[in-house]
């Protein structure tokens, strides 16, 4: 029964062992070592600039923007203040949290999709599709066309990171 299952499974450990403590650390770790560490861990995987980012603020128990103007702010600090309290930054920047966010819930979906034991790669368009506004989103951004908003960041991560799951488990099931 496994066996057809090999590349889900392995999907699922990878996807969760890089998203469960993005959400995890911040609200959970806070104020702590941990937090600081898995900070630095996740500056593999991100550039963790603060004003593109998420934080999560213990005081009202709200996650919410880490500054409250979308202007651009080069700085990579992982704990803000603000007139709502103390923010802790999650260890990602809100494109890349949506990103792994539905790539997790993605992989979740194939299983009860019953497409987790499946080998059938859709064609490239529909990837290339989900991930086309985030390349529009984060290019134009980049070269100083326009500076976006985090929930903008966070929505094209989302349409990327929802297609993964139906790429790489078809591919990794092929593998194994």
């Amino acid at each position: 029964m496994f066996e057809k299952m090999k590349g889900y499974i392995i999907y699922m450990i990878f996807i969760s062992i890089i998203t469960i403590p993005i959400f995890l650390i911040p609200v959970f770790f806070y104020n702590s070592q941990i937090f600081e560490d898995t900070q630095g861990y996740y500056t593999v995987f991100c550039h963790q600039i603060t004003s593109r980012s998420y934080c999560y603020f213990p005081d009202s128990n709200q996650i919410e923007n880490c500054y409250d103007s979308s202007e651009f702010n080069p700085s990579k600090e992982s704990i803000v203040e603000k007139s709502t309290g103390t923010g802790y930054k999650f260890p990602v920047c809100a494109r890349d949290t949506g990103f792994y966010l539905f790539a997790f819930l993605g992989g979740i979906a194939l299983f009860f999709l019953k497409k987790y034991k499946s080998d059938y790669v859709p064609h490239p368009i529909w990837l290339i599709l989900a991930i086309i506004p985030m390349a529009l989103d984060g290019g134009t951004q980049l070269i100083g066309l326009q500076e976006s908003t985090n929930i903008i960041r966070f929505t094209t991560g989302a349409i990327a990171g929802i297609a993964l799951p139906f790429y790489m488990v078809p591919i990794l099931n092929r593998f194994f």
